[in-house]
Protein backbone atom coordinates (compact mmCIF):
# COMPACT_ATOMS: atom_id res chain seq x y z
CA UNK A 1 0.00 0.00 0.00
CA UNK A 2 2.89 2.34 0.72
CA UNK A 3 4.16 2.09 -2.86
CA UNK A 4 0.68 2.72 -4.25
CA UNK A 5 0.29 5.79 -2.05
CA UNK A 6 3.58 7.21 -3.29
CA UNK A 7 2.62 6.58 -6.93
CA UNK A 8 -0.79 8.22 -6.50
CA UNK A 9 0.66 11.25 -4.71
CA UNK A 10 3.49 11.71 -7.22
CA UNK A 11 1.25 11.35 -10.29
CA UNK A 12 -1.47 13.52 -8.78
CA UNK A 13 0.98 16.24 -7.77
CA UNK A 14 2.63 16.16 -11.21
CA UNK A 15 -0.71 16.68 -12.97
CA UNK A 16 -1.71 19.54 -10.67
CA UNK A 17 1.67 21.23 -11.16
CA UNK A 18 1.39 20.71 -14.91
CA UNK A 19 -1.85 22.71 -14.92
CA UNK A 20 -0.29 25.41 -12.77
CA UNK A 21 2.66 25.71 -15.15
CA UNK A 22 0.51 25.65 -18.30
CA UNK A 23 -1.68 28.40 -16.86
CA UNK A 24 1.34 30.70 -16.79
CA UNK A 25 2.23 30.03 -20.43
CA UNK A 26 -1.05 29.52 -22.30
CA UNK A 27 -4.48 31.03 -22.77
CA UNK A 28 -6.92 29.42 -20.37
CA UNK A 29 -8.73 26.42 -21.88
CA UNK A 30 -9.83 22.89 -20.99
CA UNK A 31 -6.38 21.51 -21.74
CA UNK A 32 -4.84 23.78 -19.13
CA UNK A 33 -7.13 22.77 -16.27
CA UNK A 34 -7.84 19.13 -17.18
CA UNK A 35 -4.61 17.68 -15.71
CA UNK A 36 -5.47 19.32 -12.38
CA UNK A 37 -9.03 17.99 -12.55
CA UNK A 38 -7.63 14.50 -13.02
CA UNK A 39 -4.67 14.92 -10.70
CA UNK A 40 -6.33 16.33 -7.58
CA UNK A 41 -8.48 13.23 -6.86
CA UNK A 42 -5.40 11.03 -7.30
CA UNK A 43 -3.45 13.20 -4.89
CA UNK A 44 -6.23 13.07 -2.30
CA UNK A 45 -6.70 9.34 -2.77
CA UNK A 46 -3.00 8.80 -2.13
CA UNK A 47 -3.15 10.86 1.06
CA UNK A 48 -6.27 9.11 2.40
CA UNK A 49 -5.70 5.61 0.98
CA UNK A 50 -5.28 3.94 4.40
CA UNK A 51 -8.71 5.27 5.43
CA UNK A 52 -10.29 4.16 2.13
CA UNK A 53 -10.55 0.50 3.06
CA UNK A 54 -14.10 0.67 4.37
CA UNK A 55 -17.20 2.84 4.45
CA UNK A 56 -17.93 5.71 2.10
CA UNK A 57 -14.26 6.30 1.33
CA UNK A 58 -13.97 2.75 0.00
CA UNK A 59 -16.97 3.37 -2.29
CA UNK A 60 -15.39 6.59 -3.53
CA UNK A 61 -12.11 4.77 -4.10
CA UNK A 62 -13.69 2.15 -6.35
CA UNK A 63 -15.70 4.78 -8.24
CA UNK A 64 -12.41 6.56 -8.94
CA UNK A 65 -10.74 3.31 -9.99
CA UNK A 66 -13.55 2.61 -12.47
CA UNK A 67 -13.54 6.18 -13.78
CA UNK A 68 -9.78 6.32 -14.31
CA UNK A 69 -9.87 2.88 -15.93
CA UNK A 70 -12.40 4.11 -18.47
CA UNK A 71 -10.36 7.27 -18.96
CA UNK A 72 -7.21 5.26 -19.62
CA UNK A 73 -8.96 3.23 -22.32
CA UNK A 74 -10.24 6.46 -23.92
CA UNK A 75 -6.76 7.99 -23.91
CA UNK A 76 -5.24 4.88 -25.51
CA UNK A 77 -7.88 4.66 -28.26
CA UNK A 78 -7.67 8.39 -28.99
CA UNK A 79 -3.88 8.26 -29.05
CA UNK A 80 -3.96 5.51 -31.68
CA UNK A 81 -6.45 7.51 -33.77
CA UNK A 82 -4.30 10.64 -33.57
CA UNK A 83 -1.12 8.85 -34.64
CA UNK A 84 -2.61 6.85 -37.52
CA UNK A 85 -4.29 9.92 -39.09
CA UNK A 86 -1.00 11.67 -39.91
CA UNK A 87 0.25 11.76 -43.50
CA UNK A 88 3.83 12.21 -44.71
CA UNK A 89 4.34 15.72 -46.11
CA UNK A 90 7.04 14.59 -48.54
CA UNK A 91 4.66 12.18 -50.29
CA UNK A 92 1.41 14.09 -49.97
CA UNK A 93 0.61 15.71 -53.30
CA UNK A 94 -2.02 18.47 -53.30
CA UNK A 95 -2.95 21.45 -55.42
CA UNK A 96 -3.66 23.45 -52.26
CA UNK A 97 -2.76 23.07 -48.61
CA UNK A 98 -4.88 24.68 -45.90
CA UNK A 99 -3.02 25.84 -42.79
CA UNK A 100 -5.46 25.85 -39.89
CA UNK A 101 -5.14 28.86 -37.60
CA UNK A 102 -4.39 28.96 -33.89
CA UNK A 103 -4.46 31.66 -31.25
CA UNK A 104 -2.26 34.74 -31.53
CA UNK A 105 -0.59 36.65 -28.71
CA UNK A 106 -2.05 40.02 -29.59
CA UNK A 107 -0.85 40.31 -33.18
CA UNK A 108 2.02 37.79 -33.01
CA UNK A 109 1.94 34.11 -33.93
CA UNK A 110 2.40 31.70 -31.05
CA UNK A 111 4.85 28.81 -30.93
CA UNK A 112 2.01 26.40 -31.82
CA UNK A 113 1.07 28.46 -34.87
CA UNK A 114 4.65 29.08 -35.98
CA UNK A 115 5.18 25.30 -36.01
CA UNK A 116 2.21 24.94 -38.38
CA UNK A 117 3.54 27.72 -40.59
CA UNK A 118 7.06 26.28 -40.62
CA UNK A 119 5.56 22.97 -41.74
CA UNK A 120 3.73 24.85 -44.52
CA UNK A 121 7.02 26.46 -45.58
CA UNK A 122 8.66 23.03 -45.76
CA UNK A 123 5.73 21.75 -47.79
CA UNK A 124 5.93 24.72 -50.16
CA UNK A 125 9.57 23.95 -50.88
CA UNK A 126 8.83 20.30 -51.56
CA UNK A 127 5.77 21.14 -53.70
CA UNK A 128 6.52 24.44 -55.45
CA UNK A 129 3.26 24.50 -57.42
CA UNK A 130 0.95 24.14 -54.41
CA UNK A 131 -1.17 27.07 -53.25
CA UNK A 132 -1.11 27.81 -49.51
CA UNK A 133 -4.33 28.87 -47.80
CA UNK A 134 -3.95 30.46 -44.37
CA UNK A 135 -7.20 30.16 -42.45
CA UNK A 136 -8.31 31.84 -39.23
CA UNK A 137 -10.40 34.80 -38.11
CA UNK A 138 -9.91 37.17 -35.20
CA UNK A 139 -10.57 35.66 -31.78
CA UNK A 140 -10.82 36.96 -28.26
CA UNK A 141 -7.64 38.69 -27.13
CA UNK A 142 -6.35 38.99 -30.68
CA UNK A 143 -5.76 42.36 -32.31
CA UNK A 144 -5.94 41.09 -35.90
CA UNK A 145 -7.21 38.04 -37.80
CA UNK A 146 -5.00 34.99 -37.45
CA UNK A 147 -4.80 34.51 -41.22
CA UNK A 148 -3.35 38.00 -41.75
CA UNK A 149 -0.57 37.35 -39.23
CA UNK A 150 0.01 33.92 -40.79
CA UNK A 151 0.39 35.38 -44.27
CA UNK A 152 2.87 37.97 -42.99
CA UNK A 153 4.89 35.21 -41.32
CA UNK A 154 5.05 33.16 -44.52
CA UNK A 155 6.10 36.13 -46.64
CA UNK A 156 8.74 37.13 -44.08
CA UNK A 157 10.14 33.60 -44.36
CA UNK A 158 10.44 33.66 -48.13
CA UNK A 159 7.11 32.36 -49.43
CA UNK A 160 5.88 34.17 -52.54
CA UNK A 161 2.77 36.17 -51.63
CA UNK A 162 1.22 35.16 -54.97
CA UNK A 163 1.01 31.59 -53.68
CA UNK A 164 -0.92 32.58 -50.55
CA UNK A 165 -4.71 32.78 -50.20
CA UNK A 166 -6.01 34.50 -47.06
CA UNK A 167 -9.18 33.25 -45.37
CA UNK A 168 -9.73 35.47 -42.34
CA UNK A 169 -13.40 34.98 -41.45
CA UNK A 170 -13.50 31.55 -39.81
CA UNK A 171 -14.01 30.96 -36.10
CA UNK A 172 -13.81 27.14 -35.95
CA UNK A 173 -12.48 24.16 -37.89
CA UNK A 174 -15.67 23.66 -39.89
CA UNK A 175 -15.53 27.26 -41.09
CA UNK A 176 -11.79 26.90 -41.77
CA UNK A 177 -12.58 24.28 -44.37
CA UNK A 178 -15.79 25.81 -45.75
CA UNK A 179 -14.38 29.28 -46.33
CA UNK A 180 -11.04 27.95 -47.58
CA UNK A 181 -12.81 25.73 -50.10
CA UNK A 182 -14.56 28.79 -51.51
CA UNK A 183 -11.20 30.46 -52.15
CA UNK A 184 -9.64 27.33 -53.58
CA UNK A 185 -12.60 26.74 -55.87
CA UNK A 186 -12.36 30.28 -57.23
CA UNK A 187 -8.60 30.02 -57.73
CA UNK A 188 -8.09 26.43 -58.86
CA UNK A 189 -11.52 25.01 -59.65
CA UNK A 190 -13.70 22.47 -57.91
CA UNK A 191 -11.47 19.49 -58.76
CA UNK A 192 -8.40 20.75 -56.89
CA UNK A 193 -6.79 18.23 -54.55
CA UNK A 194 -6.39 19.43 -50.97
CA UNK A 195 -4.28 18.73 -47.90
CA UNK A 196 -4.33 20.51 -44.56
CA UNK A 197 -1.76 21.31 -41.89
CA UNK A 198 -2.47 21.39 -38.19
CA UNK A 199 -0.75 20.35 -34.97
CA UNK A 200 -0.20 16.58 -34.73
CA UNK A 201 -2.81 15.93 -32.05
CA UNK A 202 -5.50 17.74 -34.09
CA UNK A 203 -5.01 15.99 -37.44
CA UNK A 204 -7.51 13.20 -36.77
CA UNK A 205 -10.43 15.33 -35.59
CA UNK A 206 -9.83 17.97 -38.27
CA UNK A 207 -9.91 15.19 -40.85
CA UNK A 208 -13.26 14.00 -39.54
CA UNK A 209 -14.61 17.53 -39.84
CA UNK A 210 -13.37 17.69 -43.43
CA UNK A 211 -14.95 14.34 -44.23
CA UNK A 212 -18.29 15.47 -42.79
CA UNK A 213 -18.20 18.29 -45.35
CA UNK A 214 -17.56 15.84 -48.18
CA UNK A 215 -13.89 16.76 -48.43
CA UNK A 216 -11.25 14.06 -48.85
CA UNK A 217 -8.06 15.69 -47.62
CA UNK A 218 -4.84 14.34 -46.13
CA UNK A 219 -3.63 15.76 -42.84
CA UNK A 220 -0.03 16.86 -42.40
CA UNK A 221 1.19 17.18 -38.83
CA UNK A 222 3.12 20.07 -37.32
CA UNK A 223 5.01 19.48 -34.10
CA UNK A 224 3.31 20.30 -30.83
CA UNK A 225 4.96 22.46 -28.17
CA UNK A 226 6.66 20.07 -25.77
CA UNK A 227 5.61 21.66 -22.49
CA UNK A 228 1.87 21.54 -23.27
CA UNK A 229 1.83 18.19 -25.06
CA UNK A 230 0.08 16.44 -22.16
CA UNK A 231 -2.50 19.21 -21.92
CA UNK A 232 -3.26 19.16 -25.63
CA UNK A 233 -3.45 15.38 -25.73
CA UNK A 234 -5.97 15.30 -22.88
CA UNK A 235 -8.06 18.11 -24.34
CA UNK A 236 -8.11 16.50 -27.78
CA UNK A 237 -9.10 13.14 -26.30
CA UNK A 238 -12.11 14.84 -24.72
CA UNK A 239 -12.89 16.49 -28.07
CA UNK A 240 -12.73 13.18 -29.96
CA UNK A 241 -14.92 11.52 -27.33
CA UNK A 242 -17.50 14.29 -27.57
CA UNK A 243 -17.54 13.97 -31.37
CA UNK A 244 -18.14 10.24 -30.98
CA UNK A 245 -21.00 10.79 -28.53
CA UNK A 246 -22.53 13.33 -30.93
CA UNK A 247 -22.28 10.92 -33.85
CA UNK A 248 -19.72 12.98 -35.76
CA UNK A 249 -17.17 10.14 -35.85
Amino acid sequence: MKTMRIVLIVVGAFLVLDSAFAATRCNMNLGVILPAILGLPLLLLGVFLPQAQHGILMVIKWILVAGYGIGLVIFIVCGVLMVTAISDKENTEADAVIVLGAALHGDRVTWVLSNRLDTAIEYSLLHPDAVIVVSGGQGSGETRPEADAMADYLVAHGVDSQRILIENRSTNTTENFLYSLELIGSKLGEDATIAYITTDFHVYRAGRVAKSLGLEAKGIAADDVWYIRINNFMRESVGITMYWLQGKI
